[in-house]
């Protein structure tokens, strides 16, 4: 596993929570007292890349818990399933749950807009119709995303996540996600 991306998502977490002070409600870019929580949905496409077969990519969707623990830096959950199987040359996949847990370090770069790093861990449960037909991967996860504010105490991310990686009958494979979301602090 290239140790190059985990290491700089750390940095970022790290220099993110670092920058941040105990003021920093009252520098949120207009977003009012709020509590610091918030809770949201993604919508993604589980990308299972496994040597000698082409990529497989089944729809997903999580919901999405998070506290926010000062300006750069939140705690938050998440817990999902599949939306619809897929299936790429006679090999399918159809996801049966996901969780994962992370840290976030944010970068805001301007009024309602911002980059961020996630580091924790996941868990993928899901289906093959080759191979070892049942997978459930867990350990080491992180991404990288944007959020941007709408209106109200609303904002929409974008992010990509690598979820696993493994070993399928001597074949390697990797499992990320790409989502869209939703999300409303309250």
């Amino acid at each position: 596993m290239n140790r190059t991306i985990p290491l700089l998502i750390c940095a970022l977490a790290a220099g993110t929570a670092a920058a941040g002070d105990g003021n920093w409600r009252g520098r949120d870019y207009g977003r009012g007292n709020d509590s610091g929580a918030y809770m949201g949905f993604t919508v993604g496409q589980l990308r299972y890349n496994e040597v000698g077969l082409d990529t497989i990519t089944p729809t997903t969707g999580m919901f999405v818990v998070g506290a926010q623990l000062n300006q750069n830096l939140a705690f938050e959950g998440r817990i999902g399933s599949g939306l619809a199987s897929a299936d790429t040359n006679g090999y399918g996949i159809e996801v049966n749950s996901m969780y994962a847990a992370y840290l976030k370090g944010s970068l805001p770069l301007s009024p309602g807009f911002s980059l961020y790093g996630l580091g924790g861990v996941a868990s993928v449960d899901y289906k093959r119709d080759f191979g070892l037909i049942d997978a459930h991967d867990s350990g080491f996860s992180y991404g990288l995303g944007m959020d941007f504010d709408l209106a109200g105490n609303t904002k929409l991310n974008v992010e990509w996540v690598r979820l696993a990686n493994g070993n399928n009958l001597g074949y390697d494979y990797t499992v990320d996600q790409a989502a869209i979301g939703l999300a409303w602090r309250f």
